[in-house]
């Protein structure tokens, strides 16, 4: 154990004030140590909270492209069964109907693909981020197999091969 020294005595780091109290001289270091380890600690919170917020926007707009794909889904599919309703019926010819659509949802492109079959089927993908919606679809006409990209489509009926096709 070390001696206490006196204030003034050789290797003493304080000094007396006017007012009699006692102050260290080595304020200088702990004043610049503190400001970098508040700037640090500043540096490494914010980095944390920019990697967190990252990730659930990510998340968010890849519920927001869903969404949107699958509401673009169900008017494409409603529009179908209309056009099978009225090509359908006795005595029609040739039947043709534009959709539009919207050219891309939360930023980014998509496609819609028909897929005939038992149950017919629309099947949207976007491209970033990835997400693809199935749509079923219930007509009485058979659906020929086609591929278009998001945009104004056409629906068209021909009654010379009882099929409906979805053209852009």
């Amino acid at each position: 154990m070390t001696p206490p020294r006196r204030p003034g005595a050789p290797g003493d780091r304080t000094q007396r004030g006017a007012r009699g109290r006692t102050r260290t001289t080595d304020r200088g270091v702990s004043t610049a140590l503190g400001y970098v380890l508040t700037l640090s600690i500043t540096v490494v919170l914010i980095s944390g909270l920019l990697v967190a917020a990252g990730g659930f926007v990510s998340d968010e707009r890849e519920r927001v492209t869903e969404t949107e794909l699958d509401v673009i889904g169900n008017r494409l599919a409603s529009s179908l069964e209309s056009a099978d309703r009225v090509g359908a019926a006795p005595g029609e010819s040739r039947v043709e109907a534009t959709i539009r659509l919207p050219p891309r949802v939360a930023g980014t492109t998509y496609s819609v693909e028909v897929v005939p079959g038992s149950p017919n089927e629309l099947v949207l993908t976007s491209t970033d981020p990835e997400v693809t919606v199935r749509v079923p679809v219930s007509t009485e006409t058979s659906l020929a197999a086609s591929r278009v990209d998001g945009g104004d489509v056409t629906i068209t009926y021909d009654p010379s091969s009882e099929t409906l096709e979805v053209a852009s």
